[in-house]
């Protein structure tokens, strides 16, 4: 560690030299101890302020400028308003999936005599016995109402400076089985291999904060299995750059989405109505 810090020092030296023989006076380069910000991270905003003739470099938290007394004067301005601890953000990203259905089934099964030579026969589906059924005679008249419902919720938090960039997820990888069709020169060949599919849930987030308000550019997405034998999922994703206040909650996104099926036959009949909700939300503090 020593001889690291002896090599940089050695460096900054020779690189201030060089800029001094530049510019033809010693005073006029100067290093600069930066508290919390890095060099590379203030030099672009420097850049502007400096003159053709003039030079800029730095090392890990050090500048080295070679400028005129005055230019140096606003540099030193512009430093006290760029070299400040960076905020400390709390960013929550509440995302929720919610999906309703819905089942309405009526039928008629059982025999009925026609005259003194005939009968008529419903034959019935073999189902269980939930619902309504009246019963007259030898005739039923089932009512079945069948409702699921399905409910997917994460809430995630991270903590991240202002500027820079996060991301979180948790998920699983789920492995299934993939049928490939491979073709020889004679033969179709059928083989089997494994693929893994990620079903995960989180977000990536950029803040950048100022005053008591944030602009965010945030992708979140929320993952579900559907069918672990295929790998199939259900998933939503988002993609967007808002402004928040912080300390409020402020709403994302949402989809609605509403399925209605009807499907008749004699004597039978079956309604379906399905309904999906999604919405992200976060806060910031």
């Amino acid at each position: 560690m020593a001889r690291h810090a002896s090599l940089l020092a050695r460096l900054l030296i020779v690189l201030a030299i060089s800029l001094t023989t530049i510019g033809g006076r010693a005073d006029e380069a100067r290093i600069i101890q930066l508290k919390h910000r890095p060099a590379a991270e203030i030099i672009p905003l420097l850049r502007p302020l400096l003159a053709p003739e003039d030079a800029l470099s730095g090392v890990d938290y050090r500048l080295i400028i070679r400028t005129s007394d005055n230019n140096m004067k606003a540099i030193e301005r512009l430093l006290a308003q760029l070299d400040v601890a960076p905020r400390q953000l709390r960013i929550t990203v509440e995302q929720r999936a919610m999906d309703d259905r819905s089942t309405t089934t009526h039928s008629v099964e059982g025999e009925v005599q026609v005259g003194d030579h005939a009968r008529i026969k419903l034959p019935g589906k073999a189902t269980d016995d939930r619902g309504l059924v009246v019963q007259k005679d030898d005739l039923r008249l089932r009512a079945e109402n069948r409702e699921t419902a399905s409910r997917n919720a994460a809430v995630q938090t991270v903590l991240v400076q202002d500027g820079q960039h996060a991301y979180i997820r948790i998920g699983q990888s789920v492995p299934h089985v993939k049928k490939i069709l491979a073709l020889g020169r004679h033969r179709a060949v059928l083989t089997q291999g494994i693929e893994y599919q990620d079903v995960t849930t989180g977000f990536d987030v950029v803040p950048r904060a100022h005053g008591d308000r944030v602009r965010l550019e945030i992708t979140p997405r929320l993952s579900s299995l559907r069918d672990p034998a295929t790998g199939l999922a259900d998933f939503q994703e988002l993609a967007t750059t808002v402004e928040a206040k912080l300390g409020e909650w402020i709403e994302l996104g949402a989809i609605l989405g509403q399925h209605d099926e009807v499907d008749r036959a004699i004597l039978e009949s079956a309604a379906t109505e399905s309904g999906e909700r999604r919405r992200i939300r976060l806060k910031i503090e």
